[in-house]
């Protein structure tokens, strides 16, 4: 592919050992929909049933919105790479993603996921960045989610879990006075 790719990076820090994230997303690769609130459906297509070198899995986002993508690299338990291979969202050309999981200790994993991706036409690229960041942000936070606490998020109930999970309310100490 000769022309130039959009970049975008993305860092999630998830209180689970790396295994259990690498089981999480590559392992049950095809069943992404159970902690990406984006999606109302996952599944994998030409007969796989876990993920590895070559599965594909079909997203739907909604009953018209949908992309089916590959893993088409993998670097042992470290990191792997998607391409969409087949998708109807607009304005979008090429689409892939490098997910890469390092171990802080035995119990914190940081994910880091690289997007790349073309619109058409170009200009897309402006309005559409926003759109797309927040929609990756909350498949990471869905992950940190479930695999922190075993709970599925979705888009009916992801703005609460986010606001009381990622941003706890604080709590008021009071000084009585003297």
């Amino acid at each position: 592919m000769t022309e130039k790719m959009n970049r975008t990076e993305f860092k999630e820090t998830i209180n689970a050992a790396k295994e259990r994230v690498w089981e999480l997303l590559f392992r049950e690769y095809g069943e992404i929909h159970v902690h990406n609130p984006t999606m109302v459906s996952s599944n994998y297509l030409n007969g796989g049933s876990k993920g590895e070198l070559g599965a594909v899995r079909h997203c739907k986002f909604s009953d018209k919105l949908f992309l089916d993508e590959k893993i088409d690299e993998v670097n042992g338990t470290h990191s792997f790479k998607v391409v969409v291979i087949e998708h109807n969202l607009p304005f979008v050309k090429h689409m892939s993603a490098i997910y890469e999981l390092s171990s802080f200790d035995d119990e914190t994993t940081e994910l880091k996921m690289t997007s790349f991706n073309s619109f058409s036409p170009n200009f897309m690229k402006y309005l559409m960045r926003g759109q797309m960041a927040k929609s990756l942000r909350k498949h990471l936070f869905g992950l940190k989610y479930y695999a922190e606490t075993g709970k599925t998020v979705n888009s009916d109930t992801y703005d609460k879990v986010h606001q009381t999970y990622a941003c706890p309310p604080k709590t008021h100490h009071l000084t009585p006075s003297p």
